[in-house]
């Protein structure tokens, strides 16, 4: 998991000198209260001049730190960059990764909240790509499932999910999968707030406008319930895994591998030995019934 305890960044070099500015200013009313006399009213106006002068500190110091901070909640640090990305020489297409004329297809459900899906990301398609989808024996297609919205609450996993086609009508959904999942912080813990959603596209180099407007209106959310309407049989929980048309019962890099190298060379699968081992049974059993029967 990302580490969680990333120090705060420091204010800028304007915020100094803002600082410094606003520190001479304070120097400079302090100076003027002091030359009137001592009685009551000169007294109070000190005190006046001390309390507004730290203010405006105060309010130019904070305004320049807010500028300097990336937007975060409380206790999140603010997004960073992956710490790997999807090499460039894999071929891309929306949201599916691979030739498009690979002879197997791996389809992934999945939700960018969901701790297993990160995992997966991290771990597995990382090795299923260098393995599978760079030789161009494997293409992955993703499809949202915004599970973890209906266990903990909330709009999380659905603003990540139109965030990231937000980012692929820029041709940016890869780079924008890598980045949610590089800041996932658990779920329903504000990670996924729409403002953080957009400081992520300003990171990608979006055009902001478009890509903040797109996010703010949820323009892709029907679009996301309506392909989660009609799921797969047996799709139920993400990671969920789809080699070929056939749902498997693992996410573990052994036994997707196991699925793929069937559908790759399916006469080498048990499954089909099985198959011509019971043919042959049976075909051997018919042609013993008919030299026992009588002519």
């Amino acid at each position: 998991m990302p580490n969680k305890s990333n120090p705060v960044p420091p204010t800028s070099r304007r915020s100094a000198r803002q600082q410094r500015l606003a520190s001479r200013e304070a120097n400079r009313q302090l100076s003027r209260a002091g030359t009137r006399s001592s009685g009551g009213g000169d007294m109070m106006s000190l005190i006046l001049w001390t309390v507004a002068a730290l203010a405006i500190g105060a309010i130019v110091i904070g305004g320049a730190f807010i500028l300097t901070q990336q937007p975060s909640k409380e206790g999140l640090p603010s997004p960073m960059p992956p710490r790997a990305v999807i090499a460039a020489d894999i071929p891309v297409n929306g949201r599916v990764l691979g030739r498009a004329d690979a002879p197997v297809t791996l389809d992934l459900y999945s939700d960018f909240q969901c701790p297993s899906c990160q995992a997966f990301s991290f771990e597995i398609s990382k090795k299923l790509i260098d393995n599978y989808v760079r030789p161009g024996k494997l293409k992955m297609v993703w499809h949202d499932y915004t599970v973890v919205d209906r266990i903990v609450g909330g709009t999380e996993s659905l603003d990540s999910a139109n965030a990231a086609l937000c980012a692929n009508d820029q041709g940016k959904f890869w780079p924008y999968h890598d980045w949610l999942y590089a800041n996932q912080y658990g779920e329903g813990q504000g990670a996924f707030s729409k403002d953080r959603l957009k400081y992520i596209g300003s990171q990608l180099g979006l055009q902001t406008g478009q890509f903040n407007a797109c996010v703010d209106e949820g323009r892709h959310d029907e679009e996301i319930k309506t392909a989660e309407s009609s799921l797969p049989t047996g799709v139920q929980g993400t990671p969920s895994i789809v080699v070929n048309g056939k749902l498997l019962d693992t996410y573990a890099y052994d036994g997707v591998k196991a699925a793929i190298d069937a559908a790759l060379n399916p006469q080498a699968s048990p499954s089909a030995s099985a198959s011509a081992s019971a043919s042959a049974s049976a075909s051997a059993s018919a042609s013993a019934s008919a030299s026992a029967s009588p002519s």
